[in-house]
C-alpha cells in the first residue's frame, strides 16, 4: 500500500484514537515489537519497529485534503498528502546530504521529524527516524558479543527497550521484546512440565494509562 493511502486510511479509521499516551503492540506469533503509537502535540504518530512511520492522525482534524501536483518542482513529494485543513504535510527533498531521508515524512504542522544519517557508525540506523517533536528515537548499534538487537528500537525519548539476548541454557526469550519502559514481559521457560507453552508470553507487569504494551 503506498505512503498516500496508509495516510488517508490513518485519518478516515476513528478507531485509531487511544487513551495511552504511548502504547505499543507485540506480535503473537514472535512477540516482538510491532508498533508504538506516540501521542505529539495532539497527534497520534505510528512509528514501525523498523523505525518508519506508516501513519499518523488527530482526534479532531478536519478540512479539505490536498496534495503535491507539481510533477517537475516536487518530483519527490508528487502526490503525497499536502495538507488536511490548515494542518501543512511535508516531505525531505532528494539531494547529496539528505538521500537517506528522501521523500519521507518531514513534518505534519508544528511536528518536525528527522532520520538518521548512513556513516559508519550509524550504519543499522540509517534511514530510520532519529527524531519525532522533542522525542528522540535510537536503535540497538552493533554488540561484538551479540548482535541479536541489532538495528532494533532501544529508546523513545526517556522509554527504554530491550529484547532477549543469546543464552545457551533459556532460550524462552531470545529475540522477544522483554522490557518497554516500565512494562516487563516474561515468557514460560519450563521445558519439561509445561513444554507446549515452552515460549510463550506468561505475563505482562507495568501496564498503565500512559504507557502499555498489548500482544495481536
Amino acid at each position: 500500500m503506498k505512503f498516500k493511502n496508509l495516510l488517508l486510511l490513518a485519518f478516515l479509521l476513528g478507531s485509531l484514537v487511544i487513551n495511552a499516551q504511548v502504547r505499543a503492540t507485540v506480535s503473537s506469533r514472535t512477540y516482538d515489537l510491532e508498533t508504538v503509537k506516540l501521542t505529539v502535540d495532539g497527534f497520534v504518530i505510528t512509528l514501525n519497529a523498523d523505525g518508519s512511520i506508516s501513519d499518523f492522525n488527530a482526534p479532531d482534524l478536519n478540512g479539505k485534503f490536498e496534495y503535491y501536483d507539481n510533477q517537475i518542482f516536487d518530483k519527490i513529494k508528487y502526490g503525497k498528502l499536502k495538507s488536511i485543513g490548515n494542518v501543512k504535510v511535508d516531505y525531505w527533498d532528494d539531494s547529496a546530504f539528505t538521500s537517506e531521508k528522501a521523500g519521507k515524512l518531514k513534518s505534519i504542522g508544528n511536528i518536525s521529524v528527522d532520520y538518521w544519517e548512513d556513516s559508519a557508525f550509524t550504519s543499522e540506523k540509517a534511514g530510520k527516524v532519529k527524531k519525532i517533536g522533542n522525542l528522540t528515537v535510537d536503535y540497538w548499534s552493533n554488540d561484538v558479543i551479540d548482535n541479536s538487537r541489532l538495528g532494533k528500537l532501544k529508546t523513545i525519548g526517556d522509554i527504554s527497550i530491550d529484547y532477549g539476548t543469546k543464552d545457551i541454557i533459556d532460550e524462552s526469550k531470545f529475540q522477544k521484546l522483554i522490557k518497554f519502559g516500565p512494562v516487563r514481559l516474561d515468557y514460560s521457560n519450563d521445558k519439561f512440565i509445561d513444554k507446549n507453552r515452552y515460549g510463550q508470553l506468561k505475563s505482562i507487569n507495568g501496564n498503565n494509562e500512559k504507557i502499555s504494551v498489548s500482544v495481536l
